[in-house]
């Protein structure tokens, strides 16, 4: 047989697509949609700490303690490092002090009184005036936390 009558008669032999199938072909079809993208992390948030420390002397720049309302401490407020200062050490440690809550806290009753806490000591290198920054990430007793921008001005 001629490879020409060949073809024909296997044309033929294939059936029609009906008219009425709208369907793309399997290849054509679409893929499962993909899985949505994970939320965006949760943002800590940010509070900035301003001082003023005299050249050449160390002092205590914070002080953090996580308190009850009757003033009784919930537990230790860890205080790390995030961004060291470029001018300055600093120093993290124990110890029992007044904290400074503002008039309309609940916890303003508690200013009167001290209580154990982390103080934050910031001390200048010597010879340097001027101002040096560095950033803090605070975590209270009940796992809340923030970081914290901190500007020390050396004069």
């Amino acid at each position: 047989m001629p490879p020409a009558l060949l073809l024909a008669l296997a044309a033929a032999l294939l059936p029609a697509p009906a008219l009425s199938d709208t369907s793309p072909p399997a290849a054509a079809q679409a893929l499962p949609a993909p899985p949505p993208p994970p939320p965006p992390p949760q943002t800590i948030p940010n509070f900035p700490l301003l001082r003023v420390v005299p050249k050449g002397e160390a002092r205590a720049i914070a002080f953090y303690a996580s308190l009850n309302p009757d003033c009784s401490v919930i537990g230790p407020v860890v205080v790390r490092t995030l961004t060291p200062p470029a001018r300055g050490q600093l120093t993290v440690e124990a110890a029992e002090s007044f904290p400074r809550y503002g008039p309309g806290s609940p916890l303003a009753a508690c200013n009167g009184r001290k209580v154990p806490g982390t103080r934050l000591t910031y001390e200048p290198e010597a010879g340097f005036e001027g101002v040096d920054t560095f950033r803090l990430l605070v975590i209270n007793a009940d796992g809340s936390g923030y970081e914290s921008d901190v500007k020390v001005s050396v004069r």
